[in-house]
């Protein structure tokens, strides 16, 4: 993959399942081509962004789409090809890059799956969910689109919840839903997330089943969540 990610990384408190999270960033950036910002609003997040080579930037926590809003002007500074949405609960496999391949190869403008699996930090419950419409999780924007849409305004609104649909409807270039794998993304629910384990979809599934898809080590450092 020749092209050059940015992924935008918003951290608040867990600071254990963002560990995870870097510590899963560190091992892919040594197949791909990818940078890190986080956006914090927290000196343990800020000292642990830089021990991990992380670029960082502050930005309070008190409204998520303003915070969001001061990351993604933020890139600009950086060089990139595209904009990745992550968050610092998610664990994101080879196995997407493998599905992105073909779509950054003929520069799609924006893209990203529709599938994950969710895992309860504390019961250890997993479960997978088709939302069957593109998710935040693991997007991809081409650098050009966002630009253009940072020439009109703000890609979020000041807004708390709802913010992968709010910051879509700013675009008007083709987006385009891919049915990944569903151990292609991971997201690791805690009672600090604002939409909980018990508040969303999905179908039950066996914790071995539900992560195959990560190493050793993953699944360790999840289980002594």
């Amino acid at each position: 993959m020749d092209k050059k990610i940015l992924i935008l990384l918003p951290i608040w408190k867990r600071e254990s399942i963002t560990k995870i999270c870097f510590d899963n960033l560190k091992e892919l950036q040594k197949e791909f081509n990818i940078e890190v910002l986080c956006i914090v609003s927290e000196q343990w997040a800020k000292i642990l962004a830089f021990e991990y080579g992380f670029k960082y930037v502050n930005a309070p926590n008190e409204c998520l789409g303003t915070k969001m809003n001061i990351g993604v002007r933020e890139s600009l500074k950086y060089k990139y090809d595209y904009l990745m949405n992550l968050g610092s609960d998610d664990i994101i496999t080879k196995e997407l890059f493998d599905c992105y391949e073909e779509y950054f190869k003929v520069d799609y403008p924006f893209f990203g799956g529709t599938r994950l699996t969710f895992i309860n930090s504390e019961s250890k419950e997993v479960k997978t969910c088709d939302y069957k419409v593109l998710i935040g999780a693991g997007r991809c924007i081409r650098r050009d689109e966002l630009e253009k849409v940072l020439d009109r305004g703000e890609m979020y609104d000041k807004i708390q919840k709802g913010l992968d649909l709010n910051s879509m409807s700013k675009f008007i270039c083709s987006m385009t839903e891919i049915k990944n794998p569903y151990t292609s993304i991971y997201d690791i629910k805690s009672d600090v997330n604002i939409w909980t384990y018990t508040n969303i979809g999905g179908t039950n599934i066996e914790f071995e089943k539900g992560v195959e898809g990560l190493s050793t080590k993953q699944i360790d450092s999840i289980l002594e969540l």
